[in-house]
């Protein structure tokens, strides 16, 4: 079975489900339906209180258990239980990404974190017992993994220049195409994301209001959702974020890009949540650009950069005549 994970920093994605990225330890078994997944003799429960910003999240099992919560969360969509399976073994194909910053000197650790190599692995979520193994682990570039999942659709190859924003919980990926191909000078990653964000809001209300407020609740009022606030503090949270994009754009140009110039792509649950400060902020550019409405796209991407090496593995194979035509 193919399973493609976005391991964010604020937000764990599949294809089919989003959930927190945070994970807490129970000191007790809990219910039997639950949303509990046991591991390794201990228990684990998602919790709203994300986990604190790891670069490297292969420092602990902390992220190989909340990846192990959304395959249990696929298994579920999917009616893929045990006793599906004749030998009780589930071979899995895990497909997750890096940011653009960190991919070349991540890649084989991540890996390796997730191959544990080739080894079974136990594990119950809801009290449902299963036995796994990774076959297959490839690791891509996140936003890039999006774009290729719109690239063709948009026929976006055939522009000269592409500037990909990926809006995350910690980092601000970017990257820029021409007519399809990486410009190496123009990939990294920025400490810009929407968690940098929640601490300006957080301390300009806790300062001038006394209210302490939880990144959910900025969500909820950056969304216009019903809050018991008051309205003078609602709007100071979206002044504050207003001026936090103001100033993630303003970067760009610093860097010598020039959005007049280019196709610009946003991604990300973080570009979603700000795409009325983007379209209000953009005025002042005027270039071309348009928001990927969809926060499971690099997961997404991910499954299609798959399909596309596979494919090109098999007839690579056929070509140097090691599988039968």
């Amino acid at each position: 079975m193919i399973i493609a994970v976005d391991t964010g920093n604020k937000m764990v994605k599949t294809e089919t489900t989003e959930f927190h990225a945070g994970v807490e330890v129970l000191d007790q078994m809990p219910g039997e339906q639950e949303d509990v997944l046991t591991y390794d003799g201990q228990y684990y429960r998602i919790t709203s209180r994300r986990l604190s910003y790891m670069e490297d999240k292969t420092e602990d099992d902390r992220y190989f258990v909340l990846t192990l919560f959304a395959i249990a969360k696929e298994f579920e969509k999917n009616e893929m239980q045990e006793k599906m399976i004749p030998s009780g073994l589930i071979d899995v194909k895990l497909l997750v990404g890096l940011p653009p910053a960190h991919y070349g000197r991540q890649r084989r650790t991540f890996y390796e974190y997730f191959y544990r190599d080739g080894e079974i692995i136990s594990f119950a979520y809801k009290n449902n017992w299963y036995k796994i193994v990774f076959s297959d682990v490839r690791v891509y570039i996140q936003a890039y993994a999006a774009y290729c999942l719109v690239a063709g659709q948009k026929r976006l190859f055939t522009y000269p220049k592409v500037l990909v924003i990926d809006i995350g919980g910690f980092t601000v990926d970017y990257m820029i195409l021409r007519y399809g191909c990486l410009e190496p000078s123009y990939v990294d990653s920025l400490e810009e994301g929407v968690i940098k964000m929640y601490r300006l809001i957080k301390a300009g209300i806790r300062q001038r209001y006394s209210v302490l407020l939880e990144e959910t609740d900025i969500d909820n009022i950056i969304m216009g959702k019903k809050m018991q606030l008051s309205l003078d503090l609602q709007e100071r949270v979206k002044e504050i974020a207003g001026k936090h994009v103001i100033e993630l754009l303003g970067i760009f140009r610093e860097l010598g890009i020039d959005f007049k110039t280019t196709q610009t792509v946003f991604v990300g649950g973080g570009a979603i949540l700000l795409s009325e400060f983007i379209q209000e902020v953009w005025k002042k550019y005027r270039g071309e650009y348009f928001i990927i409405n969809d926060t499971m796209a690099n997961a997404k991407g991910y499954r299609m950069q798959y399909k596309i090496e596979c494919k090109e593995e098999v007839e690579a194979d056929e070509q140097t005549g090691s599988v039968p035509i």
